[in-house]
């Protein structure tokens, strides 16, 4: 028989609605690249700014 690990905490069951959230772009934190070096270079990197805390 295979093993299973989890995390396990009181009041793990009882997990909260969530409402749906909209990410907007900082233009003060997103960096682009001033051009592409190769073809083959993607530009749909994207970086997430925030905290996990419920209110």
């Amino acid at each position: 028989m295979k093993q299973k690990l989890e995390l396990t905490w009181i009041g793990k069951e009882n997990r909260p609605k969530l409402e749906p959230r909209i990410l907007l772009e900082d233009p003060a934190k997103s960096y682009h690249a001033q051009h592409r070096v190769t073809d083959g270079d993607i530009f749909v990197n994207q970086l997430i700014f925030g905290d996990n805390l419920l209110e």
